[in-house]
This record gives structure tokens, C-alpha cells and sequence, in this order.
């Protein structure tokens, strides 16, 4: 099981419970007129800790977005797309010919890489479409064969994660991963 949230979820906590305090501090002192300097410090200082105080707001106001569910599980009786607020899917592994993990390499920002993951899903028969009117948004159809592409998102390890997932559960459809703009340091 991969949970695509997960990582947002923790990084808006720590964030909202570090830049809450903070900016709430700031801002009461420059109200109470604890900010040395003149009084553009007091009014810089304010302005910065109602930012801080916002940021944190927001992430409290998004919250219900931020904790969404999304979880890609593969199980041994086919992999199942996990949304209760979105579009949950599930598909046998005899619906499916083939599935392909793609990681597409992002340059590298403050010496660490990143890489956007997507998952392709290759039907194995052509009354699939009819099957599964659920994955319409997922077809892709101007890209070679028909197949359906689920992204993941900017987490390199998900690629490594639903690989291993495929090679224990169905290694007959796994295809490996497929790297893209892969940098020096990641090989």
C-alpha cells in the first residue's frame, strides 16, 4: 500500500504547529511594542507574524483537503485506487496486460532530487473501457496503445514502493521502472 498523503499530511502539521506559535509571538510583540528599532521594525515585525499566523490558518482552513485519503493498495486479488472523497477504483489482475511505473526525474533543488511517479495500466482486453466507465479520466489514448495513467505525484520512493508491490503480487504484468532525466547521484 502506498498512502499518497501521508508526507503533505505530516509536513502541514509540522508546519502549522511551528509557524502558528511563532508568528502569534511576532505579531504580540510588535502589538505590545516589544520590537527595538524604529518604528518600520514594529510594523515589518507585525506584518511578518500576521503572515506566519495566516500560513498556519490556512493549513487549519485546508485541513479536511490536506487529510484526504488517497492509498494505491496492491493485494492479491488486483490493485485498488483508495479515495473515499474522489474516485475510488478497483481492477482484477486478469483485466490487465501489462503496468508500468515511470519516475521522471526533476532537477535537483538545495543538493535533493526529486521525481514525479506515474503508474500505466495497459488493459488486457478491449471490452475493458466498457467494464470500467469509473477510469475514464485516467485514459490516455493519443500515446501509443490505450492505457490508463495514474500519478502519483512528487515522491520518488513511490516508484520503488509499488514496484516491489507488483513483483510480490502479480510479477507477470510488473515491466520494472522506467527512468526519466535520471540524475548522476540517483544511479
Amino acid at each position: 500500500m502506498f498512502d499518497l498523503g501521508k508526507r503533505l499530511r505530516r509536513n502541514a502539521l509540522i508546519g502549522a504547529l511551528v509557524l502558528g506559535p511563532f508568528g502569534l509571538l511576532v505579531l504580540f510583540g510588535s502589538i505590545t511594542n516589544n520590537v527595538d528599532g524604529p518604528a518600520a521594525a514594529r510594523v515589518f515585525s507585525g506584518i511578518f507574524g500576521a503572515a506566519l499566523l495566516g500560513v498556519a490558518v490556512l493549513i487549519a482552513l485546508l485541513w479536511p483537503v490536506i487529510s484526504r485519503t488517497q492509498q494505491l493498495v496492491l493485494e492479491h486479488t488486483g490493485i485498488r485506487w483508495h479515495d473515499p472523497r474522489g474516485r475510488p477504483f478497483t481492477i482484477r489482475w486478469q483485466e490487465l496486460a501489462e503496468i508500468v511505473v515511470h519516475r521522471k526525474w526533476t532537477p535537483s533543488r538545495f543538493g535533493r532530487s526529486s521525481a514525479q511517479v506515474r503508474v500505466e495500466l495497459y488493459p488486457a482486453g478491449h471490452d475493458f473501457r466498457k467494464r470500467h466507465p469509473d477510469l475514464e479520466h485516467l485514459l490516455r489514448e493519443g500515446e501509443g496503445r490505450p492505457h490508463y495513467r495514474l500519478t502519483l505525484g512528487p515522491n520518488k520512493t513511490a516508484a520503488t514502493i509499488v514496484d516491489e508491490g507488483l513483483q510480490r503480487f502479480q510479477p507477470r504484468l510488473r515491466q520494472g521502472i522506467r527512468e526519466e532525466n535520471q540524475p548522476p547521484s540517483a544511479r
